[in-house]
């Protein structure tokens, strides 16, 4: 074959493009090769995030069960180690999700209000047994007082102010969300402004207010089994979908988490109907 002045054998053509083919066939190798081992790495771990966060929830499971916390206000055991580790398993939780996605906002607001419930479920008991130790009626406001010194959850202390501002028929503030730790305490000890009546009140309402945050956590405890049942589903199915071939790998994660919403109510109807 003749090209120009230039005379070319077929056999060399023929062992040009079996070159130029050999060439872009291991080129294409490579990419699809490091492409595999990208997807196997991130499944891989994806997959150790899954049984990691379960874990952790399984544990927050554990310290949130009712008759775990009930044997454990009753029993006199320390109550920090306690509220130390609740602590370290809602942080663990919270730095494994994602603070940007709306499913993983939801969770960790659960979570953290599942906290503050526990919390309040054990201070609750401490305030009524440091009120119910003073010997004498000039000790009670001290008690109290020394009681809501050691209060660190705002949850409770709201309670307090509420319950305060019923007693007297008087009504709630608006800021009282906008006030910190500090200003709720002040606000507390005022309301109650070396009242023993009102302070007694605190223990002829405890069981009252126990009962409610026993149904609080409960309540809680459902909607973060939800929460965390959709988001390890979502999770997996994002493996899945990412490991196809394209153009199939396209992940729509606010489609799949509204689709698994209604799933897991459209189940969890049936299964109170069976009931």
């Amino acid at each position: 074959m003749r090209i120009g002045e230039l005379e070319i054998a077929i056999i060399d053509i023929i062992t040009f493009t079996g070159i130029l083919i050999t060439l872009l066939t291991g080129v294409l190798n490579l990419f699809q090769n490091k492409k595999t081992l990208y997807i196997n790495n991130i499944t891989r771990f994806r997959v150790i995030w899954i049984t990691t966060l379960r874990t952790h929830i399984a544990s927050l499971k554990e310290l949130s069960n009712i008759t775990n916390l009930y044997i454990r206000t009753k029993d006199g055991s320390n109550k920090v180690e306690y509220r130390r580790e609740l602590d370290k398993i809602v942080s663990l939780i919270k730095m494994h999700l994602n603070f940007t996605g709306k499913l993983d906002i939801e969770l960790i607001l659960k979570v953290e209000e599942l906290k503050a419930t526990l919390n309040s479920y054990l201070l609750i008991y401490y305030c009524k047994n440091a009120i119910k130790s003073a010997e004498r009626n000039e000790d009670i406001t001290t008690k109290f007082y020394e009681a809501i010194d050691v209060i660190s959850e705002k949850k409770i202390l709201k309670e307090f102010l509420v319950m305060a501002n019923s007693y007297k028929n008087v009504e709630n503030k608006n800021n009282i969300n906008l006030l910190n730790l500090l200003e709720l305490k002040n606000e507390v000890k005022s309301a109650y402004s070396d009242d023993l009546q009102l302070i007694n009140n605190i223990v002829e309402k405890s069981d009252y207010i126990v009962s409610n945050y026993e149904n609080q956590i409960e309540s809680l405890n459902r909607d973060i089994d939800e929460l965390v049942q959709i988001c390890l589903k979502a999770e997996w199915i994002r493996c899945k979908v990412e490991t196809r071939i394209w153009p199939y790998n396209k992940y729509n994660e606010e489609r799949v988490i509204t689709k698994l919403k209604d799933e897991y109510k459209n189940i969890r109807h049936k299964m109170q109907t069976y009931k």
